[in-house]
């Protein structure tokens, strides 16, 4: 039974059944060296997810002593002590289902090439969740720094009855000779496997490996290449030809994280940035001013629309969602009640991530590689970073700006021969007093749906108008602008865009400016714009399935405008102890991983 529901909660992803143990993991072998596996869990979790006793006596049983895991999980989300795998775990955790610090991509290659290296007989096990995106993101990690094209695993994965007969009927047929095929005919290979990358050799005196990447094929076509082959090893094959495999990494923005890997590692990336150069020295970081943010939507059906109403009234009635007295400004018209919050990671793990990332690069310049005994320099260790919980026991994200609809001109509808009637939204920077009198008709709107429901049932489909995550809510303090101007940012720090309408969460997404601006750099003023379909957001779910486009404007600013810090957080008790959402509903993204614990859409889950 427990077997059933473990396999019930894995959705599409493929499993591995060992029958000399009498076990069924959700795990796989991506290459011989390389496995992914789901949260190895216990008590009452465990009843759908890996078993943890199950899960190291099979690595124990496979491979002995010659396993280390990586767990990117923090420590608010799971956590296991370190001897549960006899201290052979590090950890890199970043938040469920978004990007991490781009340093955190560099520092894990390296700590598995370095583990994995000496040795053909060593095996690195990545987890965080679900065993999918994160754990799927950093194995692409590693993977496009690979001085060779990544082999395909042979271990068998887990198959029915049916599915191993065919598949041997298959080897069968695939074994033997064909007539038609000629001698200076490549061989077939297996449906789904990458072909091999098309990098030339090193050179005898070139051991570091940076002549055969900088030679090697468009960077694209690698990371398409690994992209498929995690993809073709982590999710189940279809079962008609008509059917297509999940993607195993499939948010976009970490799919956009491994874009800017693969620059990196083939020397492509903007000028200056994390410069390779031997003895470069750091450089001050350029800056961009986000001038604004425009959404483009469907219009909203009516039915449609009494959801998100109802969806507000619900948050409106949770403890969360009040705001503390006397911290409203005066209502005014609030532009459609779509706004945008701006987060990042906090400066100093990111600060702390990109000194190790410098401290371990090699010094020929190749990325993938860990500068010799440079993990521990005097008496700071690159294991000791998270080890004792300080940057992932509470929110990792901070938001630090916020933007609105300031003007009529910038709200707007017109219909469209291809979209039919479309809403476009033109967000600006909001001061403290432009955001406080949106928030305070977002909240006179909803307590008039909340009079209006109070005899009315909400309907359960409201639910799903809401994903709970590291970020910013109704009620979250953030750095007070001096004007409306623009927000002045750091290009090569990350930053979400996450999109509410009034407390309804529509969709975000993760973006490094640098890598979407023009280089050498245009005039101040001149705007750049970076365009996002729906597609290429993360968890476009609900009213935000209606977006179109998102439309992000900046510009190159002077080396003398000042980045705003984000400040600490305040308001709630909750918020202040990094609980900060404001509501709490069923199909949260927990529930969404969790499908025991909550209500579900089977479509979204496991998209960890």
């Amino acid at each position: 039974m427990t077997d059933f529901i473990r396999r019930l909660v894995s959705l599409d992803k493929a499993r591995y059944k060992d029958d000399e143990l009498d076990i069924d993991l959700d795990l796989v072998y991506i290459t011989e060296q390389v496995i992914v596996m789901g949260y190895p869990a216990s008590g009452l979790e465990a009843l759908y997810r890996n078993r943890r006793e199950d899960a190291k006596r099979f690595l124990e049983h496979r491979h002995g002593k010659n396993f280390w895991v990586f767990n990117f999980c923090p420590v608010a989300e799971n956590c296991y002590p370190a001897s549960i795998f006899d201290g052979r775990v590090s950890r890199y955790p970043f938040p469920d289902h978004h990007a991490p610090p781009l340093a955190i991509l560099p520092l894990v290659a390296r700590e598995m090439r370095a583990w994995l290296e000496p040795s053909k007989g060593r095996v690195a096990v990545l987890h965080c969740k679900a065993g999918k995106g994160r754990s799927g993101t950093m194995a692409c990690t590693y993977l496009l720094t690979s001085d060779e094209a990544p082999s395909p695993s042979a271990m068998r994965r887990s198959q029915t009855a049916k599915d191993e007969a065919t598949s041997r009927a298959q080897q069968m047929m695939n074994s033997m000779p064909s007539d038609e095929v000629s001698p200076e005919e490549p061989p077939q290979t297996e449906p789904g496997t990458p072909l091999p990358l098309d990098i030339q050799g090193n050179t005898e005196d070139d051991s570091s490996g940076v002549a055969q990447q900088a030679a090697g094929a468009d960077h694209a076509d690698n990371l398409a290449r690994v992209l498929e082959l995690h993809t073709s090893k982590r999710m189940k094959r279809p079962t008609t030809p008509a059917q297509k495999s999940k993607q195993g990494v499939s948010i976009p923005s970490q799919r956009r994280w491994l874009s800017y890997w693969s620059l990196l590692i083939a020397h492509q990336a903007p000028p200056g940035f994390w410069s390779t150069e031997p003895g470069a020295l750091r450089r001050a970081a350029p800056k961009v001013r986000l001038t604004d943010v425009t959404v483009r939507m469907r219009e909203l059906s009516g039915v449609k629309v009494n959801l998100m109403r109802a969806a507000n009234a619900l948050l409106e009635r949770t403890s969360y969602a009040k705001a503390p007295s006397g911290e409203i400004a005066p209502a005014s018209r609030a532009g459609g009640r779509v706004w945008v919050s701006l987060a990042r990671y906090d400066d100093g793990l990111v600060d702390t991530l990109e000194r190790w990332e410098r401290r371990t690069r090699d010094d020929g310049g190749n990325m993938g590689r860990r500068k010799p005994g440079s993990e521990r320099v005097g008496d700071d260790a690159l294991e000791d970073v998270f080890k004792d919980d300080r940057w992932d026991k509470g929110k990792m994200v901070r938001p630090f700006a916020r933007l609105g609809v300031l003007r009529e001109e910038d709200y707007r509808k017109e219909d469209t021969e291809t979209d039919g009637k479309v809403m476009t939204r033109v967000l600006r920077p909001l001061t403290d007093d432009n955001w406080g009198k949106l928030r305070e008709k977002i909240r006179q709107y909803e307590e008039r749906e909340v009079q209006d429901n109070d005899e009315k049932p909400l309907p359960d489909s409201a639910k799903d108008e809401r994903v709970e995550s590291e970020g910013a809510s109704i009620n979250d303090v953030t750095q007070t602008l001096k004007d409306n101007q623009g927000v002045v940012l750091s290009a090569d720090r990350e930053v979400r865009v996450k999109l509410y309408m009034g407390q309804v969460f529509l969709g975000w997404f993760w973006f490094i400016p640098t890598f979407h601006m023009p280089h050498p750099r245009t005039p101040a003023g001149q705007s750049t714009k970076l365009v996002l379909t729906r597609k290429e957001l993360d968890f476009p779910i609900g009213i935000g399935a209606n977006i179109i486009d998102v439309t992000v404007s900046m510009d190159w600013v002077p080396e003398k405008a000042d980045v705003l810090d984000p400040p600490s957080r305040e308001g709630s008790l909750a918020s202040r102890q990094g609980r900060g959402e404001p509501a709490v509903l069923a199909s949260s993204l927990q529930a969404v991983n969790d499908p025991i614990a909550g209500v579900v859409d089977t479509k979204q889950a496991a998209e960890d």
